[in-house]
């Protein structure tokens, strides 16, 4: 930098110095003013360390339980394990279509929740819907119990379906590890409540956590043929992925062991999936 000069100086503090005196004054006032710019310009940069503090690990809090009616508050059937298409205990050498009760932690046994729409809606009345569902999983499609695992009504109400120890049927192909959870209505043709869409966040943001979930996807991702979950509800999944800090997509699906690859599962449009195809 160069020196300013003394009326520079003077010039910038806005003193005019003039006569014996005040010149005198201005000199001692520009004798500091210059030493000062010289210490500045001869001093040496001092590195200075700055040492960050690692922030404290945080361990996220638990998600509280849904608030959810059990299924025998809706009057839900016990399962039929003589069912044609779902008949008798899994094994999976001799009935890999059986009951499947999973025999490890929950925690291991799960990947992806898969979300559905039922289609058909009795009157806006949440329980009569469940009981239609059931029935028709049982009698039409000949499985043991309700292929989903949980629903949500309109008014958000989260209903217990299928225990969740238990291989669902709602993904055909791909229901093992997968978590059916399906929202009350139909979602080609009406739009969710946003109470429904708040209900439904709850329950996958508690399942994510509950059993280390890694991915979320809609039924039509596994299966292309079906429109489930309806073009309606297709625009929140990526908001509840997101907020359960899941993935989005099919690539968290595991096979079981037995699974032979075949071609693509297909299903139809009421998300009753193919009653042959179990696994």
């Amino acid at each position: 930098m160069n020196a300013l000069s003394r009326r520079q100086f003077l010039t910038l503090l806005g003193l005019g110095c003039s006569g014996t005196v005040v010149a005198s004054s201005c000199s001692g006032l520009l004798g500091l003013l210059i030493l000062a710019q010289q210490n500045q310009e001869d001093a040496v940069p001092q590195m200075v360390t700055i040492t960050a503090t690692p922030l404290p690990s945080v361990t996220p809090q638990p998600i509280a339980y849904p608030l959810m009616i059990p299924r025998e508050a809706w009057g839900a059937l016990t399962p039929n394990h003589n069912a044609e298409n779902e008949n008798g205990f899994y094994d999976p050498t001799t009935n890999p279509e059986g009951w499947r009760v999973y025999d490890v932690p929950l925690e291991q046994a799960y990947q992806t929740v898969v979300i559905h729409h039922s289609v058909i809606m009795e009157n806006n009345d949440d329980v009569a819907t469940l009981l239609e569902i059931q029935q028709a999983h049982r009698n039409d499609r000949g499985w043991a119990d309700v292929g989903y695992h949980y629903f949500v009504g309109r008014e958000g109400i989260v209903y217990e379906g299928r225990d969740i120890r238990v291989r669902g049927t709602h993904t055909a192909g791909f229901n093992t590890g997968s978590v059916g959870v399906c929202l009350l209505g139909d979602y080609t043709s009406q739009l969710p409540t946003e109470r429904q869409i708040r209900g439904a966040e709850g329950l996958i943001n508690w399942l994510a956590q509950r059993l280390e979930l890694t991915h979320l996807a809609a039924h039509n991702m596994f299966n292309t043929t079906t429109l489930c979950p309806g073009g309606n509800l297709l625009p929140y999944l990526g908001m509840f992925a997101a907020n359960a800090n899941l993935m989005l997509g099919t690539d968290g699906y595991i096979p079981p062991p037995e699974q032979v690859p075949t071609q693509e599962q297909s299903a139809c449009r009421c998300c009753q999936c193919d009653k042959n195809a179990m696994t």
